[in-house]
């Protein structure tokens, strides 16, 4: 699957002028992180290991964010 599709325009005063191409460019950051996964082989066990690692900080960072929320409602009168 491509990241990046090829829009064309054209152009409605000048149609002998062939008609430009851009690129639109999808996330960059996911687009780098795709890229860099394609460039390093794991092992099964290993990709297991980093995606549990990923999904256990995710939750810490969600549990942190809950408790400061409560933190800060418990403050209001």
């Amino acid at each position: 699957m491509n990241a990046s599709a090829r829009t064309t325009r054209h152009s409605k005063t000048q149609k002998d002028i062939e008609p430009e191409t851009t690129l639109v460019v999808g996330s960059a950051g996911l687009l780098e992180q795709r890229e860099l996964e394609k460039t390093v082989s794991w092992t099964g066990p290993e990709r297991l290991r980093c995606l549990w690692y990923r999904l256990r900080l995710t939750i810490a960072e969600m549990n942190y964010a809950t408790h400061r929320l409560v933190e800060q409602q418990m403050r209001l009168p």
